[in-house]
């Protein structure tokens, strides 16, 4: 009993003395316990770490010199159905801040109610999709009595662990980069006062491009930026708190992956130098991602910026600490930035050595189940169904029909939210993917009654810009077979990645339709282990229960992260989702990820799209320089008045030097950067040009050949014109150099725009 009292009156005490703390902003600095403090922080989100790796992760931000971590929270994983919450296990926000805490680490919490984050939905909850007519991130009544209801009880969760409680959540954030979205001031005032009045006694703020800024900051938060670097970071947040404080919100030292395209990697130096740049300047700054981690049970999201585009399972992001929790040399060279800046007499721990891996040999699944044994939840209906009419939130859905007439007509999807693979009488006749504007095939019926089937994937809700709004799954508005619309479909809910694979009967082999194929494997010794999906086509994963999420034989992920605690010493059951099946049945587990592998795509068209029908949003925000070409062929230069800081470049084309014969041109151009040097453009690509010739492609801009060049057709759309091209990776570019075909100087471009930001421009 003795113990018991001198327990508690411990556990008081230290509660008592973690009250004492405090964190203030007072005049231009942020202020902890007293004394002014600077930030260095990295984003990290719980949800995407195995619960069993929090800590290890936690202190390896500690080793490399974060003294504080910033995590969205997703409304999504924890409210899954209406007013019902989850804050266990892995979705025990609480336990996280905790940990956080006694590894001597700070939090910001951006509890969104939107997030963005590449995750599903941007942290939406599929459930709102129900309501029709609803209208998401807006005033919209019955929108905002769900945020509240969430607001309410993450408050409930987690409020008393804010610093002023003895806790460690220093800050938290109202919305997320609204101003990239709409401006909208009383939408995010009452937003700022649901986490007021859930609790949350710290000071709050709002991030948002420097362009959006305006749109997106409230009274009674601090505002601060995302992606700017340089001066350009003083004179942005000067006009709404000179002096400061300075903090860089999301700092990208590289960007995230997508389906079908190489992966995003960053070289470390330049990276390492703005964040010395940051620090010698006294700004506090995020490094967005510091940890990425993994998008397990199928939560990525998608981006329809350049068309859309899924992301994968893997959230690598080329971060300092990569998938699983390894040091990488991004890593190693930020924390000697850090040290630099390290209080007197202070040290940084030693980095934790990477976690052991392991392998495991070549395996043959011998074993399969039917698609349809795990068919459940079954409706009957004239009309098609969504995903969220059946309600459900991931994975695939399995639409069949019973065809009574012979004929070869197109097959038509209409409004196809994703990937769609059909059957005719048990064989696949087609797929269709949605990344290249594909929803039909031609079906050719011989003989009646025949069965027409057709299972749809969810491959990730859109979670940037104004497509959030149409975010429904499945086939969402009909099917025509040629002009007839068909109806009578029997109709099935397929999210799978919670089910329990494990307990399906297998037998025989099945090969040519979707089917599930189980195997064993041994392990000796325990680590985290990467499964080679590589020489299949597309499907999911799951072992000993676990799922790792999807594979996609495109790339450019081509190994599934599995973490050692998901692992037994001996035997372990894996169990593959092939969606579509090429044959492949062997499977190997590496000790080293694929990341970085792109294979076939076999829905890409033979020509894609070089000239893109959507037209972009330019937000005047963006405007780096307007300016005009002079009568010449040589280079002309055009500073941009200060450093700016860009990732997407987009050049607006007003005018040309001969109205009678409109004909614009460009061999070339360069962006400077602040030292007075050509910025590499190797890894440069183009995402939209609105008029081109099949001899004039947008990308002879950047080709370093003066003898090509960009031409613009005069029989087509004229000005304005607009090319807008992704360098992939955050610059700080002082100037624009531009050439003009050799001897065509009395033609070409005249008057015209840069804008430049560090996220996507958007599409109409």
């Amino acid at each position: 009993m003795r113990k018991i009292i001198f327990l508690l009156l411990l556990f008081g005490i230290f509660q008592l003395n973690r009250a004492q703390e405090s964190f203030t902003i007072q005049g231009h600095q942020f202020v902890l316990n007293g004394k002014p403090v600077q930030l260095i922080c990295g984003e990290m989100h719980y949800s995407r770490i195995p619960h069993e790796y929090w800590r290890d992760r936690l202190k390896r931000a500690k080793a490399m010199g974060l003294n504080t971590i910033s995590t969205y929270v997703f409304w999504n994983f924890h409210e899954k159905q209406p007013g019902v919450f989850d804050f266990k296990g892995q979705a025990d926000l609480s336990e996280f801040l905790h940990i956080a805490q006694e590894e001597g680490l700070y939090v910001i919490l951006r509890p969104g109610p939107y997030v963005c984050a590449e995750w599903d939905f941007g942290g939406y909850p599929w459930w709102l999709l129900e309501e029709k007519g609803m209208i998401y991130r807006s005033k919209d009544p019955k929108f905002m009595n769900a945020c509240n209801r969430y607001i309410k009880r993450l408050g409930k969760e987690v409020s008393r662990q804010t610093i002023t409680k003895g806790g460690n959540i220093i800050m938290v954030q109202v919305e997320n980069e609204y101003g990239s979205y709409g401006n909208d001031k009383e939408y995010l005032a009452d937003l700022r006062d649901m986490i007021k009045d859930a609790g949350f006694d710290v000071p709050l703020i709002t991030c948002d491009g420097g362009g959006q800024l305006p749109n997106g900051q409230i009274d009674g938060t601090l505002a601060t930026v995302n992606g700017v670097l340089g001066n350009d970071i003083f004179k942005i947040i000067d006009k709404y708190h000179p002096g400061g404080p300075y903090f860089v919100a999301e700092f990208y030292p590289a960007w995230f992956d997508v389906w079908g395209k190489p992966h995003s990697a960053v070289n470390y130096q330049k990276p390492a130098e703005q964040l010395d740049w940051m620090l010698s300047h006294n700004i506090s700054v995020s490094m967005y991602m510091f940890h990425g981690g993994t998008n397990f049970w199928y939560t990525n999201g998608a981006n329809t910026a350049n068309g859309f585009e899924p992301q994968p399972t893997s959230y690598d992001y080329d971060a300092p600490l990569g998938e699983w929790g390894n040091i990488t040399p991004k890593y190693i060279a930020f924390r000697k930035v850090i040290e630099k800046y390290l209080p007197e007499g202070e040290k940084l721990p030693d980095i934790p050595k990477n976690n052991p891996t392991t392998s495991f040999a070549s395996i043959t699944l011998d074993k399969s189940a039917p698609l349809n044994a795990i068919f459940k939840n079954t409706k009957i209906s004239e009309n098609i169904l969504t995903m969220e009419d059946m309600g459900q939130d991931f994975g695939y859905i399995h639409y069949a029909i019973t065809l009574n007439k012979t004929g070869k007509n197109e097959l038509k999807l209409n409004e196809l939210r994703d990937y769609a693979v059909i059957f005719l009488d048990g064989k696949q006749v087609g797929s269709a993917d949605r990344r290249h504007n594909q929803n039909s095939v031609i079906l050719e019926v011989k003989h009646v009654p025949a069965r027409l089937e057709i299972i749809v994937e969810n491959s990730g809700r859109i979670n940037y810009g104004p497509d959030i709004l149409h975010n429904r799954k499945g086939i969402t508005h009909n099917v025509l077979w040629g002009d007839e619309e068909l109806s009578g479909w029997e109709i099935t809910s397929l999210p799978l990645y919670k089910e329990n694979v494990s307990k399906l009967e297998y037998g025989k082999p099945i090969k040519g339709i979707p089917a599930f194929h189980k195997g064993t494997f041994f392990i000796e010794k325990i680590g985290d282990c990467f499964v080679d999906m590589s020489k299949w086509g597309k499907g999911a994963v799951w072992v000993n229960g676990h799922s790792l999420g999807k594979f996609w034989n495109i790339g450019p992920q081509q190994t599934l992260y599995l973490p050692a605690p998901w692992l037994k010493k001996g035997k372990n059951e894996i169990i593959v989702f092939a969606l579509e099946d090429n044959g492949e049945r062997s499977l190997q587990g590496l000790s080293q990820p694929i990341l970085n592998q792109l294979g076939t795509d076999i829905n890409l068209p033979v020509k894609k799209k070089e000239i893109y029908s959507q037209k972009p949003i330019l937000d005047k925000g963006d405007i780096i320089l307007s300016s005009s070409c002079n009568k010449t062929d040589n280079w002309q230069t055009f500073p941009f008045g200060s450093t700016k800081t860009l990732r997407h470049l987009c050049i607006e084309i007003l005018s040309y030097q001969n109205a009678e014969d409109p004909f614009a041109h460009i061999a070339e151009i360069e962006l400077i950067d602040e030292n007075g040097n050509a910025i590499d453009k190797s890894k440069w690509s183009v995402v939209y040009a609105d008029n081109q010739t099949d001899k004039g492609k947008a990308e002879y801009i950047y080709d370093n050949d003066l003898t090509t060049s960009w031409q613009a057709d005069p029989g087509k759309k004229q000005v304005p014109l607009h090319i807008i091209i992704d360098t992939h990776e955050i610059n700080k570019a002082k100037s624009i150099r531009i050439k003009t075909d050799e001897g065509k100087e009395g033609n070409g471009i005249k008057d015209f725009r840069i804008y430049g930001r560090p996220q996507f421009f958007l599409f109409e």
